[in-house]
């Protein structure tokens, strides 16, 4: 989709369960099939939580429709020193079907945080990868065949 209209660049805000987020409609994201649970809704925005003490691999994946829905979200080379979780070969697929390459895309990774005998973890979903094709405002969730990537994999 191809925007010209100036509209694209006058500021918005959107009050969420993690505070206000101010965006352009130059930040939103077409996800076509919504993600998993979520299939109906469709547009979101990827931004910085707002708060200052989250490390900067995290991200928030907020729901433009749903102000309630806000979803924190890590690059994928969260916790492996740079080096992505997500194999490029296995988005081949993926990525083909919207020819698109793998350095065209931002992998990012569903974050949960977990407490066992008063220790926390946070864990993100590697089988079920949400894509971002920032030159193209689209973004999609794939769900990997592959048992090399878990649902639940703690960093």
């Amino acid at each position: 989709m191809i925007r010209t209209s100036s509209m694209d660049t006058f500021k918005r805000s959107i009050s969420t369960r993690i505070g206000k987020i101010e965006y352009t409609l130059e930040d939103v994201f077409y996800f076509k099939n919504g993600l998993l649970g979520f299939s109906d809704l469709r547009n979101f925005i990827v931004t910085k939580p707002p708060c200052n003490n989250v490390p900067e691999e995290y991200m928030c994946l907020q729901s433009m429709e749903q102000e309630d829905l806000t979803l924190i979200i890590a690059d994928a080379a969260v916790g492996h020193g740079g080096e992505q979780i997500i194999n490029a070969i296995d988005l081949k697929e993926h990525l083909q079907d919207r020819h698109l390459e793998f350095e065209d895309i931002a992998v990012f990774l569903i974050a949960t945080t977990h407490q066992d005998a008063g220790k926390k973890y946070i864990c993100v979903n590697t089988r079920a990868p949400i894509i971002i094709a920032p030159n193209h405002k689209e973004g999609w969730q794939v769900v990997l065949e592959s048992d090399a990537y878990e649902v639940s994999y703690c960093l």
